[in-house]
Formats: structure tokens, C-alpha cells, sequence
């Protein structure tokens, strides 16, 4: 009974530092997104990208369509990709797309060199992430659909498959507002 109890208080500490972890790496990629790639008018990649695309467009909001977009992509690839792995990248997700929407808009946006946007996009939001699969989740989108097409074709490379997804959603980017030179920081970005 006592080794009960100490392992749920090691799970329940893991569990805690877990999502500290999604809270700081969201946060991170948040303001790496909506606080510099979107008004450097840069692409990004995976969902986030689509999302981002949509704000753009439309003036739709990001992290909103961020649930709304991974509701599908998650039920499609559930079975692939497993139902732990899953519930753990919901939670991220929606602490994900809060920070997105109401977190990040609280702070000052980068005006500057484009350049210097596309290294902070790329070094803020590469450690958000870092932060989040460290722990064995994920902010969803694009992540799932890398899962399970890697458990479809073991053999294929995962970066490969990322670099496919990627490369796809900021050439859309980039035909959508005609903007070269934001293709060529996107791919710097990634």
C-alpha cells in the first residue's frame, strides 16, 4: 500500500513537470509565432502554418483554429499513433493554442530586421518545441500525421516526412501572399 502511494506521488510529480514543461515550450512557441513570424509575415510549418495562414486571411483566431484543425488529424491517426501519446498531445494542444490567443498577444511584438525574426522564430520556437517532445507529447497537427505515416512506412525517414510537410505548407504560404523571400526565411526557420 505504501509503494502505492509513493509511486502515485512519483507520477503525479512526473505529471507536474510534465506540464510545466508544456506551459513554458507553449508559451515559447507562442511568442515565437504570433509575437515575431506573424508580423514578420513569415510562414511557418505543420499546422501552425495553416493556422497561421487562416489569421492572415481571414482574421481568424490561431489557437482556435489549432483545436479546430487537430480535432480530424487527431481522430484519423488515434489508431496509428496510440491513445497515450494522443490525450497527452490534447492537453499540450490546448494549452497551446490558449497561449496563442490570449497569452502571447499580452506582449510587444518584433518590428525589426527580418532576419533577425527568422533566427529569434527559429531559436524561441525550436526550444518550445524541444521542451515539449523532451517530454513525450507534442503540440499535435503535423506531428500526427509525421506518427502515422511512419507507423504506415517504417522504412521511410522521419525527417524526410517532416521535411515534406513542412516544405508543402510554406510553398502554400509563400503562393498564397506572394512573397519569395518569406519562402526562403520559412525554410531557415525550420
Amino acid at each position: 500500500m505504501w509503494r502505492q502511494k509513493i509511486m502515485t506521488a512519483e507520477m503525479m510529480k512526473k505529471t507536474g513537470r510534465e506540464i510545466a514543461a508544456e506551459i513554458v515550450g507553449s508559451a515559447l512557441i507562442a511568442l515565437s509565432t504570433y509575437n515575431v513570424a506573424l508580423y514578420a509575415e513569415f510562414p511557418m510549418a505543420g499546422l501552425s502554418g495553416v493556422c497561421l495562414i487562416l489569421y492572415r486571411l481571414f482574421g481568424l483566431p490561431m489557437g482556435v483554429m489549432n483545436l479546430v484543425l487537430n480535432i480530424p488529424v487527431a481522430l484519423l491517426c488515434w489508431r496509428l499513433i496510440g491513445t497515450k501519446f494522443i490525450l497527452k498531445s490534447l492537453r499540450c494542444m490546448l494549452i497551446s493554442s490558449i497561449m496563442l490567443d490570449y497569452g502571447a498577444p499580452l506582449f510587444p511584438v518584433y518590428e525589426g530586421s527580418r532576419m533577425v525574426a527568422a533566427i529569434m522564430t527559429g531559436v524561441i520556437g525550436g526550444i518550445g518545441y524541444g521542451l515539449i517532445y523532451i517530454n513525450g507529447s507534442s503540440t499535435g497537427g503535423a506531428d500526427f500525421i509525421i506518427m502515422a505515416v511512419k507507423a504506415l512506412n517504417p522504412h521511410v525517414k522521419l525527417g524526410n516526412i517532416t521535411f515534406g510537410i513542412d516544405m508543402v505548407v510554406i510553398f502554400l504560404s509563400g503562393l498564397i501572399f506572394r512573397d519569395v523571400d518569406s519562402v526562403f526565411y520559412g525554410i531557415m526557420i525550420n
